[in-house]
């Protein structure tokens, strides 16, 4: 017996990356720098997709970051051929986000919009929360906002 296929029901997102090359720090600790970005960028996106789907059927949340600094440093360590640095993550090092949004209806008329800087909380606040999650930092820096901001 074959069940209906049901549509996922709920929103969408767009994000637009402008000008990733001047971004303050997507700096790779190993491996291409390119690759490195590239999932950086995807690993948000998800986070984001999922986000939206949350949405009521049709509304779409659109995105265009100006400027990333992921949580931490990176710290060089020893030779440049092996480019084994490592990213240290410290409570002066916060992760950081700069975007314009628009969230739209089905119809696309603007229901928000606007600029945002996030910052992360304290690493001491975040790290007991911490999921050990790529980029958990980020994440729940773009969760919260969401919640405040979006979902209210």
């Amino acid at each position: 017996m074959l069940l209906p296929t049901l549509a996922k029901a709920g929103g969408s997102a767009e994000i637009h990356w402008s000008n990733p090359a001047g971004y303050t720090d997507v700096m790779a600790s190993s491996g291409s720098q390119e690759e490195f970005q590239a999932r950086t960028f995807k690993e948000l996106e998800d986070t984001i997709q999922k986000l939206a789907a949350t949405l009521p059927d049709g509304q779409k949340l659109e995105m265009t970051v100006t400027d990333l600094d992921l949580a931490g440093d990176v710290k060089l360590t020893g030779a440049r051929t092996q480019h084994q640095d490592v990213r240290v993550v410290k409570d002066s090092y916060p992760a950081r986000m700069t975007f314009h949004y628009r969230l739209l209806d089905a119809s696309g008329n603007v229901l928000k919009e606007g600029d945002e800087k996030l910052q992360s909380r304290t690493m001491s606040a975040a790290m007991r929360t911490s999921s050990g999650e790529p980029l958990g930092m980020e994440k729940r820096m773009i969760r919260n906002w969401f919640k405040r901001s979006i979902a209210k």
